[in-house]
């Protein structure tokens, strides 16, 4: 616990900083999140028997991550690489070349998907972290910390609510261990938490109640990750993050709820 709690600490206060001087240091950062995740993704099909190719979910998935950052930064395009279809054209064809005369007719079709989902999660999907934080600045830094602020209070509270008044099953089949009154509780404190940092930032107020609803995507996204490590016999998807296990255990909760954000504030609010 002491662990957890420490490099949990030390971690957001890294993370915190990262985000809010941006620059190289943030954009390497989630390039190497990008790999490690990637990574591990790749290893928990291998336990469930899926062949993935981890040069090419990672190499196509950097390969888009690229392209926006050069995007964001120099306002310059790569048409051939900045379309998802495109992204899944070429995971298509680079999975039939790599696993074609590997495979069984009847195990392509599961490769093929598997290395599809690796290519957009993690892959694509930390890409929102800079494209977030670049949002007609200085807006962006501060609603991707309200973000972080919203999953951290979600996590926390749903972890030590669970653990001490916990006894709903949310999800037996999932996560044994979490509990409805955990998810409860996280809900309120995430949205508390949120909603602070919104208020101190003055975001605009139809973003506040969204803390509720990234909460869910978030609790969401948490349990998504727990029927991939339940599907693979894996308790932690690595050992990176000391006491929090490995990337995607960390982040799971915050990767589905980045697009959301992203395309509410692209569509709904529209920032100047």
């Amino acid at each position: 616990m002491k662990t957890r709690i420490i490099t949990g600490v030390l971690g957001g206060l890294f993370l915190v900083a990262l985000i809010i001087n941006s620059g190289l240091l943030l954009e390497l950062f989630v390039a190497l999140l990008i790999s490690i995740g990637v990574w591990e993704y790749h290893k928990l099909t291998k336990a469930t028997g899926i062949k993935t190719s981890y040069p090419l979910m990672v190499g196509i998935g950097l390969t888009y991550y690229i392209t926006q950052v050069v995007f964001v930064r120099f306002e310059r395009s790569f048409i051939l690489f900045n379309n998802i279809g495109i992204l899944f054209f070429l995971t298509v064809l680079g999975s039939f070349f790599i696993t074609h005369n590997q495979l069984e007719a009847k195990d392509f079709l599961s490769s093929v998907a598997a290395n599809l989902f690796g290519v957009v999660y993690p892959g694509v999907l930390f890409t929102y972290i800079i494209l977030i934080r670049e949002i007609s600045a200085p807006f962006g830094w501060q609603v991707l910390l309200f973000l972080f602020a919203t999953i951290w209070g979600n996590d926390t509270g749903a972890y030590f609510i669970g653990s001490f008044l916990g006894k709903t099953p949310l999800a037996p089949k999932i996560s044994p261990k979490k509990t409805v009154e955990g998810a409860l509780g996280g809900l309120f404190l995430g949205a508390l938490a949120g909603s602070a940092l919104g208020i101190i930032f003055h975001l605009p107020l139809s973003i506040i109640p969204l803390s509720l609803v990234i909460g869910i995507i978030g609790q969401i996204g948490d349990l998504l990750e727990s029927q991939i490590k339940r599907g693979a016999g894996i308790k932690d998807s690595g050992w990176i993050v000391l006491g929090h296990g490995g990337v995607l255990d960390r982040f799971d909760s915050i990767l589905l709820a980045l697009p959301f954000l992203y395309y509410f504030i692209s569509f709904i609010i529209r920032p100047g």
